[in-house]
């Protein structure tokens, strides 16, 4: 369906459904309405930038990420883009942000870019509206979600076993002799409930009393995390461990015991999340889960490209993370 359909169903010219598009002046409210909803029924993408890519010959992988704040969802864009390049593929990238409906916005515009395929980046993409818009808009395009999945006959997922590497860990701090430990998550989403759950599979596994209070949840930033841990270790004495779900949060962690007097890991043992160059670049450096994002960007390359070609491809690959012991345990 291109331009001068819409304009026949809405009942105007051309050039008022074109001004519609482009969010321009001059179109009466209900008359704008009525473009939009007749745009929106029939999934109609403007595609011309994308008709010109495909004239030209090329080859596109369309990437969003979540949050392009994120280390580690960078990381993996790179290394996905870096692969597929070798392949012949260029690679159109943006960051959608946390809100729901800028994901839908940003799915809709990637979709006018005629991609051949499209890799999602976040577990936070794991939600209904993803899922819609998939069906609405890439139907019949391979699409991969990294640490996320959908069940969804073109869609694969590549899985990190978060849960299962945190009760992991605690596990260790409980060989160690850790008795009181915390968990310090940030924003809700499946990552984080999964890391979450794991920290309470551990704790009830090795038969320790569960203490609601010693999860908190924070941003994520270093210096809230700070300000966070600071406020927690005053009430909470007795804690000699804490685990954090992102290894920018236990940066500030390791603040926080700085400004209290508290030596690592002598007096309380740190550990983060993501193996990230925020975990090496502290003093003392902390010891963090490794989700792994090379591995990471190697499965969904092999899953997006298999799929391409028309190959069967699990629908789910899992990835287990390895725990990197650095200074900041004992």
């Amino acid at each position: 369906m291109n331009i001068y359909d819409i304009a026949k169903l809405a009942g105007v010219s051309h050039t008022t459904v074109s001004r519609v598009i482009n969010n321009k002046p001059g179109v009466k409210p209900e008359t704008r309405d009525r473009i939009l909803r007749i745009l929106d029924e029939n999934a109609y993408i403007p595609n011309s930038f994308a008709r010109g890519l495909a004239n030209a010959g090329n080859k596109i992988i369309g990437i969003i990420v979540i949050d392009v704040r994120n280390n580690h969802h960078i990381n993996t864009a790179f290394h996905i883009e870096e692969e597929f390049s070798k392949y012949g593929y260029m690679s159109i990238i943006g960051g959608c942000g946390l809100d729901n409906s800028k994901q839908e916005a940003y799915l809709r515009a990637m979709a006018g870019r005629n991609i051949d395929g499209l890799v999602l980046i976040g577990s936070r993409f794991q939600n209904d509206i993803t899922k819609r818009c998939i069906q609405k808009y890439f139907y019949d395009k391979p699409v991969v979600i990294a640490n996320g999945q959908l069940d969804l006959d073109n869609v694969c997922g590549v899985v990190v076993d978060e849960r299962k590497a945190v009760s992991n860990v605690v596990d260790y701090l409980v060989s160690k002799g850790h008795r009181e430990i915390a968990f310090m998550n940030d924003y809700v989403t499946y990552s984080a409930h999964n890391k979450q759950e794991g920290f309470i599979d551990g704790i009830r596994k090795n038969h320790i009393m569960f203490n609601e209070s010693y999860i908190r949840h924070i941003k994520t930033d270093h210096v809230n995390s700070q300000f966070e841990t600071e406020k927690f270790l005053k009430r909470n004495q007795g804690v000699t461990a804490i685990i954090y779900s992102e290894d920018i949060m236990a940066v500030g962690g390791v603040k926080a015991c700085g400004h209290l007097g508290l030596r690592i890991p002598e007096d309380m043992s740190i550990i983060g999340f993501n193996n990230s160059i925020y975990a090496d670049i502290s003093t003392p450096k902390i010891s963090s889960i490794d989700n792994r994002i090379n591995d990471m960007g190697a499965y969904c390359t092999k899953a997006l490209y298999a799929m391409l070609q028309g190959e069967k491809t699990e629908h789910i690959y899992n990835i287990m993370p390895i725990f990197d012991m650095k200074e900041s345990t004992n």
